[in-house]
């Protein structure tokens, strides 16, 4: 299976492209899987936590132009983009 994922900033470092393309093995993978996987497998590629100390998720995620919850099973070809939680005051 074959991914494009895309990321936001702050997730994004300064200077790597937005988009990278990640092939899998597995088919029928969660979004909380793959959050997991990036988390664990990817973390040089991320300059923001995608998964914080506390095992908390910092972002949402959007699969082909749509929010999806966490339990939506992404295909081969699916375009996924990380997108972060937005607080401020």
């Amino acid at each position: 299976m074959k991914l494009t994922i895309k990321l936001m900033p702050p997730y994004k470092k300064r200077g790597d492209p937005a988009e990278h393309t990640l092939e899998l093995t597995s088919e029928g993978i969660e979004l909380q899987q793959l959050a997991n996987y990036l988390s664990r497998e990817w973390s040089d590629r991320f300059d923001f936590e995608l998964i914080d100390s506390n095992q908390l998720l910092t972002a949402e995620f959007m699969v082909n132009g749509k929010h999806s919850d966490l339990t939506h099973s992404v295909k081969d070809g699916d375009r996924i983009t990380v997108v972060p939680y937005i607080c401020g005051g």
